[in-house]
Order: structure tokens, then C-alpha cells, then sequence
């Protein structure tokens, strides 16, 4: 069949062809443009992110605790990304101080070494005094195995001329000075010039009503605090002796409580007790040695009768004692016929093995061997 043709030559099917061609094609733009604006705008919001974010979403490849490497973004457009605020200023670091060097396993497993101290010469510390018992006592030469006897007088220093008679014999006697006589000072310095250990003879309460020992009597009716006072006022009176013994004292020396307050003075000072025994039940020694006190007691009274055969008898007494435990002390009193036959007795004494000695010599015999605990009459 012939085709017709339109004026100009051109043929109607053709145009509708080209127009329908036409129409496709602007249609396939159209759509390749919105596919493209979206992957921009896709691509813009994503780079975006990153760029506010400093990061990427993780992969599956990536750890989720670690972050991705740093790699160039697609060369793209990106879409502009609103500015961020400037951070607040930060406050100044302090300036960077290094850190002590680490030591090796080894190093701090083991302590480090000491410096090494630097020689100082310090003195030694001065050794301390010797108590008065032994700072004033008295030495004596014992020869190996000699009975050894003390005489001790007491009631020294009111009679002066009986108590110059005593300070006058010739053996390193001990002599108990009564605290209330006058000028001790005097009458105690030359005692010890001469040779002899003193005591200070304590007045303590007696039985009855008829014996006077003389002021400040340590007397328990009036208390523990005069006691103590007049203890005190006593041991004052001079200085160089080595302990105490007791002046009468028959009833206060069967105290517990007095003689504790005693002992506990005497300790302080740091002297000696000799108990007199002037009562069978006294309790003095063996509280004096229970608060610390060395002590010990007399063996023999040489004078209770006032006679120079009762002197003589005693004596023999006193050295049967000393050759049976070898230590005796005898208690003697500065009267005329005490001090006649120690004048006498003392040379043949010697002559006959014994050896006269001070109170402390006695006392550390005893303390250093039971063996030498003299017996009582």
C-alpha cells in the first residue's frame, strides 16, 4: 500500500516516532538527575557526619573497640556542614615533670642498701653512782677463812667524851650516832678520819610508858604522815653514813605498816637496815629486805648489864658465833665499862684469828652465802 505524505514531503508515522523517542528520553534524563541528586545528597549527609563526628561507623571487619584507619574521602562534593562552637579554653597544664626511672623486677625485689652511717665518737653514758651503803662503806683486809666479827656502838655523839673514847679504838669499829645529839657534823668527820663506818641511830616507839628515846620518835599513834616527816627530819641530821638501825624501838619494829614506811625511805636513799632485835617479834628485817632494803640483824648485846664481866661474857659469846657461822655482830653502848675491856679485848681478838670489821663487810659476807647467816643467842 503507497504511503502518503503530508506537505513538505515528510511522513506522519515518522514524527510520532521521533516524538515518542523524544519523550523517552527526556524521561531517562529526568531519572538518571533524581538518582543522582539523591546520591549527592546521600553523600553530603555522610560526609557530614564524619566530619562532625571525627569517625567512621564501624565495619565488619573492624573491632568495635577499635577504631578504623584514617582513609581519603571519595572526591566529591560534600555538603556544607554547619560550623561548630569554639570549645571553652581549656585551664593551663602544669608544666611537665619527669617521671623517676623504673626500676627492673630485679631492682625492686631487692631493698635497697642502707647508707652508709657516718662514724660519730658519742661517749659512753657515766655509770651510775654506787648506792650510800656501799659509796661510804669502809674497806677491811680479811684474811682467807677468818672469823670475821663488827662491833657497832650506838648512842654515839651526846656523851662527847665517852663518844671520843669509842672513836679512839683501834679497830675500823661502827658507830651509831643518835640524830637529835649537837654537832654531828663535827663528831661524824672524825670518826671517819679515823677509820670507822657510822649509822645514824633512828629513836623508834618502845613498849611502856617509862622509856624516852628522845624528839621525833617515829611513833604510829600519830600517822603515817608525821612518821614520814620526822623519818625525813632524821636522816637529814648528817651525811656519810651507810644505813640505820634502830634506837629502842621495841613496839614500832613489830609494825608492818611503820617499818614499811621505813624501808621504803631508807631504799630511796639507798642504805642499809640492822635490825636491833630489841623485841623478839620485830618485823623489821624482813620487811626491809621485802622493799628492796639490805638488811641483816645483831647477834649479841654486849652491855644489857653495865658491868665489865657481863662485857667479857658477851664477847665470848660473840666469837663463839663468829667461829660456829663465821660472821657475829655484837651491840655495845659508849659506857665506861664497855669501852675498858674492848680496849683490851680487841689486840687479843686479832691475835687470836678473828677479824674486826665494819658492818658492810658483814652484811655482803652474809648476802653472798647463806652458810655465813649467823645464828641468834
Amino acid at each position: 500500500m503507497a504511503v502518503k505524505r503530508g506537505k513538505g514531503g515528510g511522513s506522519r508515522p515518522k514524527a510520532g516516532a521521533r516524538r515518542r523517542a523524544g519523550g523517552a528520553g527526556v524521561l531517562l534524563r529526568v531519572a538518571l538527575g533524581v538518582v543522582l541528586a539523591v546520591a549527592l545528597f546521600g553523600g553530603g549527609i555522610g560526609a557530614g557526619a564524619w566530619l562532625a563526628g571525627g569517625a567512621t561507623a564501624p565495619t565488619a571487619r573492624s573491632a568495635p573497640d577499635r577504631p578504623a584507619p584514617d582513609r581519603p574521602l571519595p572526591d566529591r562534593p560534600v555538603a556544607a556542614v554547619p560550623p561548630r562552637p569554639a570549645p571553652a579554653a581549656a585551664p593551663a597544664s602544669p608544666p611537665d615533670i619527669p617521671l623517676p626511672k623504673m626500676t627492673g623486677v630485679a631492682d625492686a625485689a631487692r631493698p635497697a642498701e642502707p647508707p652508709p652511717i657516718p662514724a660519730v665518737s658519742t661517749p659512753l653514758a657515766a655509770p651510775a653512782p654506787p648506792p650510800a651503803w656501799r659509796a661510804f662503806a669502809v674497806d677491811a683486809d680479811v684474811p682467807p677463812g677468818a672469823p670475821m666479827i663488827a662491833i657497832v656502838l650506838d648512842d654515839l655523839g651526846i656523851d662527847r667524851r665517852r663518844s671520843s673514847r669509842a672513836v679512839n679504838l683501834p679497830a675500823p669499829l661502827t658507830l651509831a650516832y643518835l640524830p637529835y645529839a649537837d654537832g654531828l657534823e663535827t663528831q661524824t668527820r672524825d670518826a671517819r678520819r679515823r677509820g670507822h663506818e657510822l649509822l645514824i641511830h633512828i629513836p623508834m616507839q618502845p613498849h611502856g610508858v617509862n622509856s624516852d628515846p628522845g624528839p621525833n620518835v617515829l611513833d604510829m599513834r600519830l600517822g603515817a604522815i608525821e612518821v614520814l616527816s620526822r623519818l625525813n627530819w632524821n636522816l637529814d641530821r648528817f651525811t656519810g653514813y651507810v644505813g640505820a638501825n634502830n634506837h629502842m624501838g621495841s613496839l614500832f619494829t613489830e609494825s608492818e605498816e611503820g617499818m614499811r614506811l621505813v624501808s621504803e625511805g631508807l631504799r630511796d636513799r639507798g642504805l642499809l637496815f640492822l635490825d636491833s632485835l630489841t623485841s623478839p617479834r620485830s618485823v623489821a628485817a624482813v620487811t626491809a629486805a621485802a622493799h628492796g632494803v639490805p638488811t641483816t640483824t645483831r647477834d649479841v648485846f654486849l652491855d644489857n648489864t653495865d658491868t665489865a664481866a657481863e662485857v667479857e661474857m658477851r664477847l665470848e659469846q660473840t666469837e663463839r658465833v663468829a667461829r660456829k657461822t663465821g660472821t657475829a655482830i655484837a651491840i655495845g653502848h659508849p659506857r665506861d665499862a664497855t669501852l675498858n675491856v674492848l680496849e683490851v679485848w680487841i689486840p687479843r681478838a686479832r691475835a687470836a684469828g678473828f677479824s674486826i670489821v665494819p658492818l658492810t663487810t658483814v652484811l655482803q659476807a652474809r648476802q653472798g652465802d647463806a652458810v655465813l647467816q649467823a645464828s641468834r643467842p
